[in-house]
């Protein structure tokens, strides 16, 4: 049994690369995506051909691009002459070895209960949301989410920026520190929504939106205990609730978007 390494997305849609382990045994070949399992076939099944972008691995009538650590050596354990073209057909230096009967047991870490032709790998259209879904952290905050987390923050800054009335949190008269707090706490909550829309961290950027959130609060009530309360303080405390309220939405299930291979 041998294990190689790499990435491996389907050929008709190259943006959707997932980390890959490729597990080889006497019998037959395993993909896995994180803890999900994109498929597994008998070598008599697939057919393999090195090209410019990478392995190409036809089954169940899709091409997988496989990009493999030591992959010169995988396609010399599967009898590719990677020298030659194939056209569409697997180049082999030796007739496959066919399944035993009866088969043996599934590879080391394959979900698969395979008997003989019987198996049929799933798709790699519906791996694809199971082995994303192992990441856990690779969708984006929801659209509706994301508006009432930049309207939070607006508030937050906008807050931040008016009077708070003549209340310090130190000696009277001194430098406003609270809204200077409070507009920092704004930007952590802008690098959340950062993290959690933009760059498809929804669990991170969330957080980093609660901590922003409970900071600002934490801010206004000290400030609360001795200031005459004003506009730019209320705003602040609505938008600071806000970044609590986002956030924890965000943390949950129903924080999820739709994912961009989704959309197709």
């Amino acid at each position: 049994m041998h294990n190689f390494t790499g990435t491996v997305y389907l050929q008709d849609e190259p943006d959707a690369v997932l980390d890959a382990k490729v597990v080889v045994d006497l019998n037959r070949i395993l993909i896995r995506a994180g803890e999900a399992e994109i498929g597994s076939w008998p070598h008599a099944d697939v057919a393999i051909e090195k090209k410019p972008d990478g392995i190409h691995l036809a089954a169940d009538g899709e091409v997988l691009v496989l990009e493999l650590e030591n992959g010169g050596f995988f396609l010399d354990l599967m009898g590719v002459n990677e020298h030659q073209p194939t056209r569409g057909i697997r180049s082999r230096r030796k007739k496959p070895v066919l399944m035993p009967e009866p088969p043996p047991p599934p590879a080391e870490g394959s979900r698969s209960s395979y008997v003989g032709d019987d198996s049929k790998a799933t798709s790699f259209t519906d791996l694809r949301s199971k082995a994303a879904e192992s990441y856990g952290d690779d969708t984006k905050l929801h659209n509706w989410l994301a508006i009432g987390l930049g309207v939070a923050l607006a508030f937050v800054l906008i807050g931040a920026a008016l009077s708070w009335g003549a209340a310090r949190l130190m000696d009277p008269g001194s430098f406003p520190v609270a809204r200077v707090l409070a507009g920092f706490g704004a930007l952590a909550g802008l690098v959340g929504l950062y993290l959690a829309f933009f760059d498809r961290q929804r669990v991170n950027g969330s957080a980093v939106a609660i901590a922003a959130g409970a900071v600002v609060l934490g801010i206004t009530y000290f400030y609360a205990r001795a200031a005459h309360l004003k506009t730019g303080f209320m705003l602040t405390v609505v938008g600071g609730v806000g970044l609590v309220v986002a956030g924890a939405i965000g943390l949950s299930d129903y924080g999820a978007g739709v994912r961009d291979y989704d959309e197709d």
